[in-house]
């Protein structure tokens, strides 16, 4: 069991390097600037920012405001400690700013209205914040119940720290869904032990390259669920892999966030390499998938508009992810990626403010011949096409 220093040196040691890599992008848009021949540049702007900072994200200003307003430079600012935005040149005249001021004044407003929780109210920053704690300590309370696991320990004790996990995993999901945030269990799960609830079967996912990637039988459970929709699924993944080389180790049966279908879940095996699932939701009516699907698609709500357009989104979460070896790697390229949000690709990926999102929307949209921005190809073609046989 790794000891709470260690815990807090490599927590302190992914800060330091993100922090290098935004400060480093900062200076190549400097460089950019200069040889366009602008002193203005547009910041970045995401969804649930330090109050501090979204008073100046997605907004245009000269390199002087950068510092005076922006605070680059300094430990709280542009680029300071822990701050995933960076700015790109622009162009006045010639380039178009991403987010109009009154869409962020709008965006301010609804992230600054609090929202309660069990007595208590949260703005989005504070709701986001919460979540990540949450996620913390249920990663604390996986790994004593391996310890307890590893020890021997008497099965009763065992089953009541599950039982607690379990309690802790009910009540993240509750405060997500009243907060209106997307669950985030891969923070969970990237821990590499996977499932450690009462009543079900602990494991460390071990992946044999020979293994058979296909539906597992417990998807039977699912209501509405036939040979025929399993074997649609499997069509959907060879599909996919017959355009690219798509690393996918396992598919899973899990609890997942209302109103979910699919999902990509990155794991860590045995040797603490870096692997992924793709998880079905176990509590889907799969009779009414397909109508579901068609009906987002209609409202604009979601990309896709078939069974394969939703795996497809989730392989492209795969793709961004595979070539990284470990833990350290993917929460880097996560954190660059979530830097690249695009909006206006679909009212879920809008809703989520991450780049991760609006990529796999794009690429749905891109696969079917849709269009989409010229950046998003450009996105699409540093991450994912490089995969196509």
């Amino acid at each position: 069991m790794r000891n709470d220093y260690a815990n807090r040196i490599e927590v302190a040691s992914r800060r330091a390097v993100m922090t290098g890599l935004t400060q480093l992008s900062g200076k190549i848009a400097e460089y950019n600037a200069e040889k366009l021949g602008t002193e203005y540049f547009e910041v970045e702007w995401h969804a649930g920012a330090r109050p501090t900072h979204t008073i100046w994200q997605g907004r245009v200003w000269s390199q002087q405001q950068l510092y005076d307003v922006c605070g680059l430079g300094t430990v709280i600012g542009l680029c300071g400690a822990n701050c995933y935005h960076t700015y790109f040149p622009f162009v006045p005249g010639v380039s178009v700013r991403t987010y109009t001021d009154d869409w962020l004044d709008e965006q301010n407003w609804k992230e600054s209205e609090p929202t309660e929780f069990r007595g208590k109210e949260y703005t989005l920053y504070e709701a986001k914040q919460r979540q990540r704690q949450m996620e913390t300590a249920m990663r604390a309370q996986r790994e004593k119940v391996q310890m307890l696991q590893d020890g021997d320990a008497d099965p009763d004790d065992v089953m009541l720290a599950k039982c607690k996990y379990q309690g802790q995993l009910d009540e993240y999901a509750r405060f997500s869904k009243q907060m209106g945030l997307k669950q985030e269990r891969e923070r969970i799960y990237i821990d590499g032990r996977w499932r450690v609830a009462p009543g079900r079967i602990d494991k460390k996912l071990n992946v044999v390259n020979t293994m058979k990637i296909s539906v597992p039988r417990d998807a039977y459970k699912i209501k509405g669920m036939t040979s025929e929709a399993k074997h649609e699924i499997e069509a959907a993944i060879n599909n996919l892999k017959k355009e690219y080389d798509i690393r996918l180790d396992l598919i899973e049966v899990a609890k997942m966030e209302v109103g979910d279908i699919f999902g990509a879940a990155p794991y860590l095996d045995d040797r603490g390499k870096l692997r992924f699932a793709l998880v079905i939701n176990e509590d889907i009516d799969y009779n009414v998938v397909k109508k579901k699907i068609q009906r987002r698609y209609d409202k604009g709500r979601f990309a896709g508009k078939s069974i394969e357009d939703y795996i497809a989104h989730e392989m492209a979460h795969i793709m961004t992810y595979q070539d990284c070896k470990n833990e350290a790697e993917f929460r880097t390229r996560q954190r660059i990626v979530e830097r690249q949000f695009m909006q206006g690709i679909s009212q879920y990926a809008d809703k989520t403010g991450k780049g991760e999102e609006s990529l796999a929307e794009a690429f749905v949209r891109y696969r079917n011949k849709e269009k989409i921005p010229i950046r998003a190809e450009l996105l699409i073609r540093s991450y994912i096409e490089r995969w196509k046989k």
